[in-house]
């Protein structure tokens, strides 16, 4: 979907909105909320972005994070209206997580941020002289879309008193699905058993708390357990469903990786939380 694409579609739902009688003020104030996002995956038919899978290319002096590379993002291909998210606008992001992960609500996981201009090497990721890197392809910017400003959006309230409609016309309008090997870009987090977000916020308060697993962030997160960001400061940097590649049977496997919008303005993705839910 292009940016032309999505002004059409904008069009048609204040059209559709006009014929039920929700007046144009309301309207507007309810789109302002909007959180935009973009989906880029293999076989595609938008320009190339980035890449699914293969080995990371990285300076001599950056080590090989001990997970395995799930995407790769050309930050110099994504238009400025791709998402509302403060990302760079030139180098490559690099998701890494655990492929081995065997339950919901694990943060294993970790972002590099390479800026544009260094000299850069292949680097595998072996254990025990086994190459155990996923299969590379080409991932394609295809979709530019907006999600609905949270679940608590679609029901009538006092600030949009005709809500349930105004998100159901929504709905019908822009509805739009995350696929196997594909990477959405900012928006809101898929759910499968626990939000990410909420999670990250549970596992980065100031006793360390987590949300199952009994398992403890890095110590590498103790500032933020001292100074937790507000809720409101969360944003999804990316979610990609790593169904095919994952390697524990399971047959839904989405891994988000969420960071205070402040930290990623700073180019802090050592305070990413990487977070895997998965569903059998």
């Amino acid at each position: 979907m292009t940016h032309a694409d999505m002004q059409i579609r904008l069009d048609r739902f204040r059209a559709t909105a006009a014929e039920q009688g929700i007046p144009p003020a309301e309207v507007e104030r309810w789109m302002s909320r909007l959180r935009p996002f973009t989906v880029l995956f293999p076989g595609g038919d938008g320009p190339e972005a980035g890449r699914w899978g293969g080995n990371p290319w990285l300076p001599a002096d950056v080590p090989h994070p001990p997970f395995t590379l799930v995407a790769t993002i050309d930050c110099a291909a994504l238009p400025a209206e791709a998402t509302d998210l403060p990302l760079p606008s030139d180098g490559h992001l690099l998701l890494f997580a655990d492929e081995n992960a065997d339950e919901c609500c694990r943060f294993e996981g970790t972002v590099l941020y390479l800026p544009a201009g260094k000299a850069l090497a292949e680097r595998p990721y072996s254990d025990d002289d086994e190459d155990i890197s996923w299969p590379a392809e080409s991932m394609r910017r295809t979709v530019v879309s907006l999600h609905l400003p949270t679940a608590a959006d679609d029901g009538d309230t006092p600030e949009h008193p005709r809500g349930k409609d105004l998100a159901a016309a929504w709905e019908a309008t822009l509805e739009y699905a995350l696929e196997e090997r594909a990477v959405q870009l900012g928006g809101l987090p898929a759910v499968l058993n626990h939000h990410p977000i909420e999670s990250a916020i549970e596992a980065a308060g100031p006793v360390g708390n987590v949300c199952c697993g009994g398992k403890r962030l890095p110590g590498l997160h103790e500032d933020i357990r001292r100074d937790p960001p507000k809720d409101e400061d969360w944003v999804v940097l990316a979610t990609a469903d790593a169904t095919p590649d994952m390697v524990n049977g399971q047959y839904s496997d989405l891994i988000t990786w969420v960071i205070p919008r402040q930290d990623l303005a700073d180019l802090r993705f050592d305070r990413v939380y990487a977070h895997h839910d998965g569903c059998s």
